[in-house]
């Protein structure tokens, strides 16, 4: 499934920029390469300010697998409803919901004619049994963390039994909010790169990585069973 792949994709990414990382903190640690230009050897030292630089990026990788993951189950989703021509009342009511919801979002600054095309598009899509969702369209609760993952998952019926059975909330639950804190100080331009990356070790962001992938990995199982079992169509008795 496209949720797998991009995931396996994502992942693969951050494993080897830990390569680098976890080479850049062996003692004396450089970057050596041959200068075409001034023909000559060149040198780069890892000294503790780039090292800083380097471990607070790992936060945005790392958040980018969260986010990109929960996106693409939402995509795959609608994906296997648009493929199986699943028409809307044959939804269940909470995919219903979700599909109204993003499909129409309040806004007071709406101009009238803008809510009807919106309406008329809902009207269509229900009696021409077309139901989709654009890229622009999915919501997933803003910055994500463990609770808003839940809660994503809930809003859709998908069963995460498997993902409490190893979520540890000082483990996982910790980790998912310090990633999202440390991402947001960085794409909002709260602190710098070094200040987010001081006093991090690679050991601490080994284990945060893990721990992600952990979730993520039961995440998606709980989303492919949803998907392959049909549990986004109302059962038939």
């Amino acid at each position: 499934m496209e949720i797998r792949i991009e995931f396996e994709k994502r992942k693969t990414e951050i494993e080897l920029y830990l390569e680098i990382l976890k080479t850049a903190n062996f003692d004396k640690a450089k970057l050596t390469g041959y200068d075409l230009v001034e023909e000559k050897i060149t040198e780069l030292l890892f000294d503790a300010e780039k090292i800083k630089i380097l471990t607070a990026n790992t936060y945005l990788l790392v958040y980018n697998l969260v986010e990109s993951t929960i996106y693409n189950s939402i995509v795959s989703i609608f994906d296997a409803i648009t493929d199986n021509g699943v028409k809307y009342f044959e939804m269940i009511q909470e995919v219903q919901k979700y599909w109204l919801n993003n499909l129409y979002k309040h806004d007071i600054n709406k101009k009238k004619e803008t809510i009807i095309d919106t309406f008329m598009n809902i009207a269509v899509q229900i009696f021409e049994n077309t139901i989709s969702l654009a890229s622009n369209e999915i919501n997933y609760g803003g910055s994500l963390y463990a609770q808003t993952i839940f809660e994503t998952a809930k809003s859709m019926k998908i069963e995460v039994a498997n993902i409490h059975r190893i979520y540890d909330r000082n483990l996982h639950g910790s980790i998912l909010i310090d990633i999202k804190k440390k991402r947001n100080w960085l794409a909002h331009g709260e602190k710098t790169f070094s200040e987010v990356g001081n006093n991090v070790s690679y050991p601490e962001i080994e284990t945060a990585k893990n721990a992600v992938i952990i979730f993520l990995e039961e995440y998606i199982n709980s989303v492919e069973a949803y998907i392959n079992n049909q549990k986004y169509k109302v059962a038939i008795t």
